[in-house]
């Protein structure tokens, strides 16, 4: 394995082009988890700088959602149940966990039927977030037949569509895409084509190994010298061009995209999942009649601008300070997915 990095990093230095800064981006948390671990920024060329873009989904979960959640789990006669980093997230009425009231932690959708079965007297109202690859097992949930007392309070959101925003954005400045591995496995390689062939912006797909990371680094070099754009993959044995059909029958069978807000970004269209109108019985908006709450920026905080891959974490004033792990300000410090997060334990 040393022997293929030290490869790896030679080529990248061979290939790394003059006078040029080269900015690639990764959208994926565990990607950005690596990239820190293993000092991959040190061992870059000067001119090329890998930024964390909106790869963790719990950074980006809206804040309405999350005051919903919390006002849901004070009711007598409700559960909240979610993923364990959702509860931690601060809003300006505090989180799930500091000031929520009856709410259970899971691991995997699926427990959700457990709680409910236990409870029979309750509304279970299941908090599902994230990106496509907890949105599949949110549609699978659904398959299996809810129980009559469960309800999905849903904040899931689309990949390929944020990272239109991100090309679109002159600010960001992107030259490149290395695209998320396990999202990748469920939509497919071909998901990310339009960036290269509508964008011009080369896209490789990636797993989480060092060497992996580094030969997609390297593939988006190679065609930034020959000055083409296309899509590539290096995580074959996992992704497939057309991902997991099943999955993606199973999100569409129940979920159609819509409108929706990513925390610090604000309203993209079509860029979320929500129920569709036939299944208005389980979804927990329209069952409690949640209101849409206009979000508000915790001061000081620029998570905003990290997500979106226009700032890092240590230009924030929080950072490391008044923000930590176990005292976080704002939603990028959070999820062990979070870029503030990573840099703080990892000392990047």
């Amino acid at each position: 394995m040393k022997g293929r990095i030290k490869e790896l990093v030679e080529a990248i230095h061979k290939l790394a082009p003059k006078g040029k800064k080269v900015k690639i981006m990764n959208v994926c948390g565990s990607h950005e988890h690596t990239i820190t671990v293993s000092g991959m920024r040190s061992l870059m060329p000067e001119n090329i700088e890998l930024v964390p873009g909106p790869g963790c989904p719990v950074c980006v979960c809206s804040e309405s959602d999350i005051i919903n959640a919390i006002n849901l789990s004070k009711r007598d006669d409700t559960i909240l149940v979610t993923y364990g980093d959702m509860l931690r997230v601060p809003t300006r009425m505090g989180s799930i966990r500091s000031n929520g009231g009856n709410y259970r932690m899971v691991s995997a959708p699926h427990e959700v039927l457990r709680i409910a079965k236990e409870n029979p007297d309750k509304n279970v109202v299941f908090f599902s977030i994230g990106f496509e690859t907890t949105t599949a097992p949110t549609a699978a949930l659904i398959e299996m037949g809810l129980p009559e007392n469960v309800t999905i309070l849903t904040s899931q959101k689309l990949t390929p569509e944020i990272m239109e925003v991100l090309v679109k954005d002159s600010e960001v400045g992107v030259d490149a895409f290395v695209a998320p591995g396990h999202v990748s496995a469920i939509v497919g390689a071909n998901a990310w084509r339009v960036f290269p062939e509508k964008y011009g912006i080369p896209t490789v797909v990636a797993g989480f190994e060092p060497d992996n990371l580094l030969l997609a680094i390297l593939k988006i070099l190679i065609q930034l010298r020959e000055n083409r754009a296309e899509l590539e993959n290096v995580y074959r044995g996992v992704v497939k061009p057309e991902g997991n059909r099943k999955a993606q029958e199973l999100m569409y069978k129940y979920f159609e995209k819509a409108d929706v807000n990513w925390r610090g970004i604000g309203r993209i269209p079509k860029s979320g999942l929500e129920l569709k109108e036939e299944y208005s019985h389980i979804n927990a908006k329209k069952v409690f009649n949640l209101p849409e709450v206009e979000e508000e920026k915790v001061p000081g905080c620029i998570c905003d601008k990290i997500v979106l891959g226009k700032a890092y974490p240590k230009d924030c004033k929080l950072f490391g300070t008044a923000c930590t792990p176990s005292n976080p300000k704002g939603p990028c410090m959070v999820s062990g997915e979070g870029a503030c997060n990573i840099w703080y334990r990892f000392n990047q």
